[in-house]
C-alpha cells in the first residue's frame, strides 16, 4: 500500500490543488452558505478530487471531479473507524486494551505490514486507530463476530461483508463491498453522531474512545498535516487502488473536532492518505485567494520523436500547433472542408495531450508513427485549421479526454472498451450509426495461410498449421470480437489483437478493420469487410462528408464525442503529460512498494527480492542505488499497459527510481519474476550513467546484472539491435531476439575489458 509522496513533489501538488479549490472549499466551511454561491457552477478542475458539505444541510456542498468522487473504490482504512467501534460494542477489546505491533503479520496467507512509527511500546486502541495500525485491526478478525461488524457497518451506511470473503482484509478496508469516496463522509458523521443521519448506536465509552483516536489522527497520526496546518478536526485515512490500478489517497474530516458542522474528503490519484490530509490541511487552513485572471498559458511544446532513415529517432521540440498541423497532413483527407479539418485538430490536440507521456523513457513525448499520430509536412489548409483551433481540447472533468479517431468506421462507430479492455467510454459514446460513411465501398483481401501462420506466431502464439479460422463472436456494432484459429494456442484471440497481428506481418491493407468476414480458399484465407482502422471516436471519411454537408466544427464532435466538451487547454490543464510521482513512506524507508490488496500477503517476500536484487547490482557494478525506489505493482495487464504505455508482452518498466510490474500472479506464471525485479531495479540505477548512449547499451546492461554471474554471456558476434529495433518492436517475438542481441553485445564489450560505465 503506497503511504507517501516525494516532499518536493507535493508541495508542487499541495500549492497548486489549495489555489485551485480553495475558494469553493472554504465557502462551505463558513456557517451559512449564500444561495447563489451554492448554485453557481463552479469551473472544470484538474488533480485531486474533493467533497464539502454542511452537515445539517447536504444541499450546501463544493465538490470537484465527480468521475472520482463516484467511483466505487474499497474503503481502505477509512473502515478501521467502524471496526473499532464494532470490536468494542462486542467486548472483544476493552479501552485499556493494548497491543504490542508485530510490524508484519500473516493472516489466512494474506501478509499486512505496518508503516507508522514503532513506538517500542504497546498502542491503546485509540492510537492504534490513529496510527491506522494493520497488526492491531487484522488481530481482531479471530475473535470479532462477522454479524456485529455488518450491524455497525450497516448502521453507517456501509453494505455487509458476505460470509465468504476473509475478515482480516475486510477489517483494513482491502477486501468486501466498494463504496464511493463520496459517501465516506456520511459514513463518518453518522459513526461519529455529527449531522441529522441517525447516529450509530454505542456506549458512551465506545464514543470517547473513537473521537481520541479519530482526534489523534489528525493531531499526531496519519492525518497529522491538519493540526499542523491549525486545523481542527477529527479524521481518518486510507490509501487503496482504483479499479483502473491507480493509487488513491483518501482523507475523510469532520472539522472543527468538538462540534464537527462540516465534512470533508479529499481524493489524491498517484498519492496516499497522508497526501490527501496535506492537501486537505491546506485548503481548510488558508482564505481564499484573490480571484486570478483566466491562465492565457500556452500549451507545452511537443517533444517530438522523429525516425531517421537509419532507423535512429531525432527529438525535436516543436510547438503544439505545429505538429497538429503536421498531424492532419498525415491523418486527415487533404480535401476535406474546413470544419472537418478544424474537429480533427481538436481531436488530435486531444489526443497528443492526454498521452503525451507515451515515451517518456525514450526521452520524448510522441513518437511520429501510428503507434501515436502520423506526421507529414503540414499544408496550408492543416496549418489554417490547427490555428484556427489554437488551444482547444475536448474535456472530460476539466482534463484532456483519452480519445481515438480511425480513417472509417463502415459505417457504425465502435465502443473504445470492446477494442482495448478497460478504456474509457464516456457518456454517450456506445457504438451508433454513422450514415455520413454508409456509403464507402468494401474491401476485400486474400492472404496466404503461410503470411498467417507467421503472424500468429509473431504474436506469441504456439502452432506448426493453422487448420481453420472461424468468427465465434461479434460485438455490438457487428465487428469481430472473438475469433478461433484452430492448430494453435491459444485457440481463440481477440478480433482486434487478430487483426494487429495480420497486419505487422502482411500489412495492414490486409485487413483493414475488425467488420469483416473471412472464407477458406485454396491458398490461404479471403476477407471481405467495411470501414478502416478500429472504429472508435470521430470518423475522418465520416467528418469530411458532415462538413460537406454543412455541419460545423462543433457539431461534428458532437456527433462523435457526445459526452465530452470543447474547451481552452492550458499548460495548468495538461496533468497528464507530468512524470508520475513516486509514493514513499512516512519513516523515510527506502522502497515504496504499491501492491494490488490481493497480493498484500507477497509484500515481505517481494521486499526481500527487491533489495536482494539492488545490493546484488551495487556489489557488481559500484553504482549508488537512489535514495529511494518506488515499486508499483498493477492489478491487470491492463492497467500496467495503461500506466506504461508498453505492449501486453512487457513484464516491467522503469523510469528514473520508479518502476512499474505486471501482477505478481502473471510474472509467477510466466517464471519471470526475480529476473524481471533484477532487470528493472538494474535499469533503475544504471540507466542514469548510461542515458546518452545507444538503447543496446541501457538494455543490454540491464539484463546481463539481471543475470546471475554463472549464467551471463560471454559475448558473440552479432550486430547490436538499433534503437527503433528495441522502443518500436514489431512483435513479442521481435522485442526478444531484440534484446538477446543486446545482451550479448554488452557482453562482449565487458569480456575486452570495458566498465559497464564506459561502454558505447
Amino acid at each position: 500500500m503506497p503511504a507517501g509522496l516525494q516532499d518536493q513533489a507535493m508541495r508542487w501538488r499541495r500549492g497548486a490543488v489549495a489555489l485551485a479549490i480553495m475558494a469553493a472549499v472554504v465557502a462551505t466551511h463558513a456557517s451559512t452558505f449564500a444561495k447563489a454561491s451554492v448554485d453557481r457552477q463552479a469551473p472544470p478542475l484538474t488533480g485531486p478530487a474533493f467533497f464539502v458539505r454542511s452537515l445539517d444541510n447536504p444541499r450546501e456542498r463544493r465538490e470537484s471531479r465527480a468521475d472520482i468522487l463516484d467511483t466505487q473504490v474499497l474503503p481502505g482504512s477509512i473502515v478501521k473507524a467502524v471496526a473499532l467501534v464494532a470490536a468494542l460494542e462486542d467486548g472483544v477489546i476493552r479501552a485499556d486494551s493494548n497491543h504490542l505491533c508485530r510490524r508484519t503479520v500473516t493472516v489466512d496467507g494474506q501478509r499486512f505490514v505496518c508503516a507508522h512509527p514503532d513506538l517500542k511500546r504497546a498502542l491503546s486502541p485509540a492510537e492504534a486507530l490513529a496510527y491506522s495500525c494493520n497488526d492491531f485491526f487484522v488481530a481482531l478478525a479471530p475473535r470479532l463476530s462477522r454479524d456485529t461488524l455488518n450491524r455497525t457497518r450497516l448502521a453507517t451506511g456501509l453494505a455487509p461483508i458476505a460470509a465468504g470473503t476473509p475478515l482480516a482484509p475486510a477489517i483494513v478496508g482491502l477486501a468486501g463491498p466498494r463504496t464511493s469516496p463520496r459517501a465516506l463522509v456520511d459514513v463518518m458523521a453518522r459513526l461519529v453522531g455529527a449531522g441529522k443521519d441517525q447516529p450509530v448506536p454505542m456506549s458512551v465509552t465506545t464514543r470517547a474512545v473513537l473521537l481520541e483516536g479519530l482526534r489523534g489522527a489528525a493531531e499526531y497520526g496519519t492525518a497529522s498535516a491538519l493540526k499542523a496546518g491549525g486545523v481542527s478536526a477529527l479524521a481518518k485515512t486510507g490509501s487503496i487502488l482504483m479499479p483502473s490500478g491507480t493509487a488513491l489517497g483518501l482523507v475523510v474530516a469532520l472539522t472543527p473536532a468538538d462540534r464537527p458542522t462540516h465534512g470533508m474528503v479529499v481524493a489524491a490519484p498517484g498519492g496516499a492518505g497522508v497526501d490527501a490530509a496535506a492537501i486537505a490541511a491546506d485548503v481548510l487552513s488558508q482564505r481564499p485567494p484573490a480571484p486570478q485572471p483566466p491562465s492565457t498559458s500556452a500549451l507545452p511544446p511537443i517533444r517530438l520523436g522523429r525516425t531517421v532513415a537509419s532507423g535512429a529517432t531525432r527529438v525535436e521540440t516543436i510547438p503544439v500547433d505545429d505538429y497538429i498541423a503536421q498531424v492532419l497532413a498525415g491523418e486527415g483527407q487533404p480535401r476535406a472542408g474546413d470544419a472537418a479539418q478544424q474537429a480533427l485538430a481538436i481531436t488530435a490536440r486531444t489526443f497528443a495531450m492526454a498521452n503525451r507521456n507515451r515515451h517518456r523513457r525514450e526521452g520524448f513525448d510522441l513518437c511520429d508513427t501510428t503507434h501515436c499520430q502520423v506526421v507529414r509536412t503540414a499544408t496550408a489548409t492543416t496549418t489554417r485549421a490547427a490555428q484556427a483551433t489554437s488551444g482547444r481540447l475536448l474535456l472530460s472533468q476539466g482534463q484532456p479526454a483519452f480519445v481515438f479517431y480511425s480513417a472509417s468506421c463502415g459505417g457504425r462507430t465502435e465502443s473504445a472498451s470492446e477494442v482495448w479492455r478497460g478504456a474509457i467510454d464516456y457518456a454517450g459514446e456506445a457504438s451508433q450509426h454513422d450514415d455520413a460513411d454508409d456509403n464507402e465501398p468494401a474491401w476485400e483481401s486474400d492472404v496466404r495461410v503461410q503470411d498467417i501462420e507467421r503472424a500468429l506466431r509473431v504474436a506469441g502464439l504456439r502452432g506448426d498449421r493453422l487448420r481453420d479460422i472461424r468468427v465465434v463472436a461479434r460485438n455490438q456494432s457487428n465487428r469481430v470480437s472473438r475469433v478461433r484459429v484452430e492448430g494453435f494456442a491459444p485457440p481463440e484471440i481477440s478480433g482486434h489483437e487478430f487483426r494487429m497481428a495480420v497486419g505487422r506481418v502482411a500489412g495492414f491493407q490486409a485487413l483493414k478493420s475488425t467488420a469483416f468476414d473471412v472464407t477458406r480458399t485454396g491458398s490461404g484465407y479471403h476477407f471481405r469487410g467495411r470501414g478502416f482502422g478500429h472504429g472508435v471516436g470521430l470518423c475522418v471519411i465520416g467528418a469530411g462528408t458532415r462538413a460537406s454537408r454543412g455541419a460545423t466544427a462543433g457539431d461534428i464532435l458532437r456527433f462523435y464525442y457526445p459526452g465530452l466538451t470543447v474547451g481552452a487547454g492550458s499548460s495548468a490543464t495538461v496533468t497528464t503529460a507530468a512524470a508520475p510521482v513516486a509514493p514513499v513512506a512516512p519513516d523515510a524507508t527506502d522502497i515504496a512498494l504499491a501492491l494490488p490488496g490481493n497480493e498484500e500477503r507477497d509484500r515481505g517476500t517481494l521486499l526481500s527480492l527487491i533489495r536482494k536484487s539492488r545490493d546484488e547490482v551495487v556489489t557488481a557494478t559500484g553504482a549508488i542505488p537512489p535514495a529511494r525506489l518506488r515499486v508499483t505493482v498493477h492489478p491487470t495487464v491492463d492497467s500496467f499497459g495503461r500506466a506504461t504505455g508498453q505492449p501486453w508482452w512487457v513484464s516491467g518498466a522503469t523510469e528514473g527510481a520508479a518502476i512499474d510490474l505486471l501482477p505478481l500472479t502473471t510474472l509467477k506464471q510466466q517464471g519471470q519474476l526475480a529476473r524481471t525485479v533484477r532487470h528493472e531495479i538494474a535499469h533503475a540505477l544504471l540507466d542514469g550513467a548510461l542515458s546518452k548512449r545507444p538503447m543496446w547499451v541501457r538494455e543490454g546492461a540491464a539484463a546481463y546484472f539481471a543475470s546471475p554471474p554463472a549464467s551471463r554471456p560471454s559475448g558473440a558476434r552479432v550486430t547490436c539491435p538499433s534503437d527503433a529495433e528495441l522502443l518500436r518492436p514489431v512483435s513479442a517475438g521481435a522485442q526478444r531476439e531484440a534484446y538477446s542481441r543486446a545482451e550479448a553485445c554488452f557482453a562482449r564489450e565487458i569480456a575486452r575489458g570495458q566498465r559497464w560505465d564506459q561502454v558505447r
